[in-house]
This record gives structure tokens, sequence and C-alpha cells, in this order.
């Protein structure tokens, strides 16, 4: 429905020397908030099942990989260029320029002025490449393996390449070690291969851990599984790994509504769950068991850019942008031809990537390694941390934490607005009516999730509907619920006036609630409630990539009726607390996740005591925020200031 960041500016109020600019006059402060609103679907009771179905192919799937890839290489010798086209040199010129006089000068019988890498490699340098799902090996770089081997002298012009080649299938490496051009890098001792399944948890080849230069993935990770499986994400760790700093991963795969998708639309049980398919499968095979199935086609998903983005998250991006293709089928069967009879055009899409790892990336992984358990304390301390917090804070700022639901979603809130206004004001205001509109008879559910004291505008609201509601009804009833991991705040917010009015027209309920735990909320909460409310609570459950984060999204998902709304608010990149806490010592766990409450001149206190002393406060990408609520309808997309 709504995704944007939306900025706010105001002088500050204080009278430190934070709070005062260079000539002495109040400093400014920025707020960059992210706010974004996302409707479940209608048909969601259907999708529901058909997820849960999904999951289990899914697995299936993941279970018979080998098997299906090495019943693939045993029937096919090779796979088309036009279908997968793979000439680096024309694809990725700029890596592969070390060499394309050399390989020009082969073709065409004199050498080509070609721009150099940058640094480039020499000639005395060794080039580490991995062909990650390989296949039967990469054209090209066969060629050049070969090429290498033959035509290098003792006044060499191009640097040497060692490369190695790794695939799931052992049919595959059999193949690719019988051919000749492989062959010629054994005599040169350049080559090696390997059977190897990257979906396999930090599990690479030790001789390969950040000593490589270019790591090809060329149509390999979309036969993986859908984008956000577990084997997707090892996958693509384990390749990180493998670079050396400054190395690069150069990416090329299938992108949405390629040409082939829109095909395997078309193919009864081809599809497992959104945007991944199975290949191969015969359209009339109904009666063919979903296992069975699984075991005839070979996997493939079609990514977006925003999700290969976030894949790589953490690497420099060099480029990122679709490729696109038409061309003219030449077969003679009906699916070849048009509705005229000629030739049928073909739109192939593919996304190329190329990433590269900080040259500091050494030191970044030491780093990333004391995160992984600063971030375990962080999360097994939560509970007594906002219990902390709760005891100390009675209230949060509105002006730090805008929560006005009826200014903010003045859609999802229109339908009590005239009430609210004219309590404030004496008469009511026209609104936007929701489409479709809750009716008076309406009992409209509302989860605060992470709600701490209280949101203030829903309590206001309950309070107003408890004291003027009649006969004569003209606003929908609410029944709200407020889910918190902080037993002092659920307190707190029990012994609030408003709530207890809520608790006399039975309209109110709350719950000590950690919304962490994989698949867990209360039974009478599942796919029951219309709006899910989620103000700055996501942020403090840890980095955008945890499995705290993956879990809270699915949970409150889960929530949702069809139809449904989340309304998210956080805090987004760069907002004046993350630049405020970039300069205190101790407050960074990782990457856009910080402390709150921690003495920057506390540097003897240990990370343990450090993490204790303060609350979490990650800082979000858009991108970010679009990829955890995938699968929900957003109707905008934007940024505002």
């Amino acid at each position: 429905l709504q995704l944007e960041f939306t900025t706010r500016t105001y002088k500050k109020t204080g009278k430190s020397a934070k709070d005062l600019n260079k000539n002495g006059g109040a400093a400014e402060r920025r707020r960059v908030w992210i706010q974004g609103r996302f409707r479940k679907p209608i048909d969601a009771a259907e999708e529901n099942k058909s997820h849960e179905m999904s999951i289990g192919c899914i697995d299936d799937y993941s279970a018979t990989t080998c098997r299906r890839w090495d019943n693939y290489y045993s029937t096919l010798a090779t796979v088309k260029s036009s279908e997968l086209p793979s000439n680096l040199f024309q694809i990725f010129p700029n890596e592969f320029s070390p060499w394309q006089s050399l390989m020009k000068q082969q073709k065409k019988g004199k050498p080509q002025n070609v721009q150099p890498l940058e640094p480039p490699y020499t000639a005395s340098d060794n080039v580490a490449i991995v062909d990650l799902g390989c296949g039967l090996g990469n054209t090209s770089l066969l060629n050049l393996i070969q090429t290498l081997q033959q035509h290098q002298t003792g006044d060499e012009v191009s640097p040497k390449v060692n490369a190695h080649f790794l695939d799931i299938s052992g049919e595959a490496i059999r193949q690719l070690c019988n051919d000749e051009r492989y062959q010629s890098g054994i005599a040169s001792d350049s080559v090696a291969s390997y059977v190897y399944d990257v979906r396999q948890p930090l599990k690479i080849p030790i001789h390969l851990e950040q000593s490589v230069d270019i790591v090809l993935l060329l149509f390999a990770m979309s036969a993986i599984g859908p984008y956000e499986c577990d084997d997707m994400s090892n996958a693509v760790t384990n390749a990180i790994k493998m670079l050396k700093p400054g190395g690069v991963i150069l990416f090329r795969d299938y992108g949405r509504y390629d040409d082939d998708q829109l095909q395997l639309n078309s193919v009864s049980g081809a599809q497992i769950c959104n945007n991944f398919y199975l290949r191969g499968v015969d359209g009339d095979g109904e009666e063919a068991t979903v296992r069975n199935r699984l075991e005839l086609g070979t996997g493939c998903y079609f990514f977006e850019l925003d999700e290969v983005k976030v894949m790589f998250a953490g690497l420099e991006v060099l480029q990122l942008e679709f490729t696109t293709r038409t061309y003219k089928k030449t077969g003679k069967s009906a699916k070849d031809l048009n509705k005229n009879g000629g030739a049928a055009e073909r739109r192939r899409v593919w996304i190329q990537g190329r990433f590269r790892k900080p040259i500091d990336a050494a030191e970044e992984n030491k780093s990333h390694e004391m995160s992984i358990g600063c971030i375990d304390d962080y999360s097994a301390t939560t509970c007594r941390r906002w219990d902390n917090y709760y005891s100390t804070l009675a209230t949060v700022k509105s002006s730090e934490l805008p929560s006005n639901l009826f200014q903010i979603f003045p859609n999802e809130f229109s339908p009590w607005q005239s009430l609210m206004k004219q309590q404030k004001k004496g008469k009511p205001q026209n609104v936007q009516p929701l489409e479709p509109p809750y009716t008076a008879s309406d009992n409209v559910a509302i989860v605060d999730l992470g709600c701490g004291l209280g949101n203030t505008s829903l309590l206001n609201l309950i309070q107003t509907l408890q004291q003027h509601q009649t006969g004569d009804e003209v606003s929908p009833k609410v029944n709200a619920h407020f889910l918190d991991i902080s037993g002092e705040a659920i307190r707190q917010l029990c012994n609030d006036e408003r709530y207890q009015s809520g608790i006399a027209s039975d309209s109110v309920a709350s719950y000590v609630y950690d919304v962490r735990q994989p698949l867990k909320i209360p039974i009478h909460l599942e796919q029951s409630v219309d709006i899910v409310l989620l103000l700055f609570a996501m942020s403090a459950i840890g980095p955008y990539e945890c499995d705290d984060m993956s879990n809270a999204v699915t949970n409150a998902i889960k929530m949702l009726k069809p139809g449904g709304v989340i309304l998210f608010r956080d805090y987004g990149r760069y907002d004046d607390d993350q630049l405020q806490l970039n300069s205190v010592s101790g407050a960074q766990i990782c990457n856009n996740f910080y402390l709150r409450g921690v003495d920057g001149d506390g540097e003897e206190a240990t990370v343990r005591n450090r993490l204790e002393l303060g609350t979490g406060c990650y800082f979000f990408e858009l991108d970010e925020v679009k990829v955890m609520f995938a699968g929900l309808e957003v109707l905008q997309l934007e940024f505002t200031t």
C-alpha cells in the first residue's frame, strides 16, 4: 500500500554543547523514518495452504538436487549458448580485459586495444577464478585455459589463470574432466574440479577461503531455490567467503518475467512457489505425484533486482541491472510461430551484477565474527534490558516517536477520525473513507506489536469509544491487543486509565509475548487481525538479516486476516540518531545496528556489560523493508521529504 522515507527537521531545544551550532544558536536535527503500508492478499487463506505445501515441495526439491542434476547432465551434453550467454569477454569486459588481446589475437590474427582493469593484473599474477555451479564448464573460460597453455611463451603478456570448477553434480564434473580444453589445463597445473554442495552452511574448500580473485555465478543461483530459502543464504555466504579482499563476484541469472517464466506459468505442476519453477515437467502429467514431478525437473528461480542487491549486501556494487534480448525463434513447431505463421519473438530478461569485496575485508571479517557473538548476547538479554528501560522511563516523547495514527495512517483510521476530531475541536471533519470501509457494526481487531506502554492515539481511541459510543453508533468497535516482550511495560500499561476503560467494555487485552520465537503466536490471533501496528518495534529486534527479524515478520503476517494490513514506521538509514551513535564508542554492534544508552567513555567495560546497558536500534533501507514484507501487496513505493 505504501512504503516511503519520511523526514523531519527541527531545532534542538537544549542548552548543552551538542544542542548548539558553531554560532551558538540552536542546532538542527534531521529525522529519517521509513513508513510502509502492506496488505495481505484477499485470497491469502488459499495462499497459506499453498505456502505450506510449497515448503514441503522445496524440502523435497533440496533433498533430490544431486540426483536431478546428475540425470540432467547424463541427458544433455551441452547447454546452448543462446540460452545461457556466457562469453566472459563480452559480458564482463572489465574483469577479463587482461586476456582480451590474447583471445582476439587468436581469433582475428591481431591484438585489439582493450580497457585494462583498475588495478590491472600483471603478467606475473596468478588469477584465481572459481566457476561456482559450473556444470560442464564455462566455454570462454575453458577456451582461455587452452589458449594460455598453447600460446604463453617466455615473453608472457597475460596473467596466468588458476581455474577451479565446482558443481553439485558428479556427472557434470566427470564430463568436464574429459573435455580436452580442461585436460590442457591439467598439463600446466592450472585447473582443478570438485563435487561441491554450495548450500551447506559455512563449508568451502579450505584452500579457497579468502583466496579467490573472481567468483563466477552464471545461471547457478536460480537453480538453488527461492530467494528467501536457507540454501540460497548459505550459498551466498560461501561465495563471499571465498573472495579475497578486493575480489569480485560476477553474477548473471534469470530476471523476473523472462520468457521462460511466462512459459512455465502455463505448465501444470511446474510452479512450486512464487517465481520458482521446475523445468522438464510434462504439462499433461497431472496424475504424477508432486514428489515425482520434483525429481523430473531442475529448478529455476526468477530474480528481482532488489533481491539480488540484498543478497550481496556488504559488497560494493559495481554493476546491477537488467539486461534484455529479443530474438526470433527458429523452430517450426506451433509454439515457435506467431498468429500469422511467422517466427515468434522471444524476450529474454537477465540480471547482471558485479560485486566487489571491500579491500579492508580481512578486518571486516574479524569484526563480523565478533558481531555474531554480540548479537547472540543482545538477543539473550532482550527481556531484561527492556524491563530495565521501562522501569526507568515512564513515557517516550512523541517528538522522538511520532505515533498519531490519525495523522500518519489516515486511510486505515478514517472511520474514527470524525469522532476523535469532534472530541478535540467540537465538530466532525470530512475524511477519506477506507476502501472498503469498516461499518459501524464491525469489530476491528488491532494488534499493537512491540507496544511498550501502548500507542497514545490507540489508547485515546479506546477511551473515547467507551465514553461516547451510544445506541446510534457511527464508528466501528475496536478490539485492541497489546503485545510486548517486556513484562514491566505490560504491567505499566495495565495501570493506564485509558486501558482500564477498555477492560470495562471488554475491548482490550495484553500479553507478554516474544515475537522472535518461530511460528509462535496466540492461537486466537492467527489470521484474525485487521491491523498490525509495527511502530518503531522492528528496529529493536536486531539487524535486518538476523533470524529473529525473519521470525518476527513471519509471525506478524501470520496474524493478519486476508485483506488485513501491516502499518510500519521505523528508523531509516542516516537518521540523526544513527549519526550520533556512530560517534559513541562501543555503541555499534554491526553495520547499522547500535546500542542506545552506552557511555562513550566506558571503553573499559566489557562488550557484554555494554550490551546489557543499552537497548538496540537498527536503521533500515527501503529495499530491506520491501523484501521483509515480500508477498504482501504494496500499492505505493516512494520517497517523501
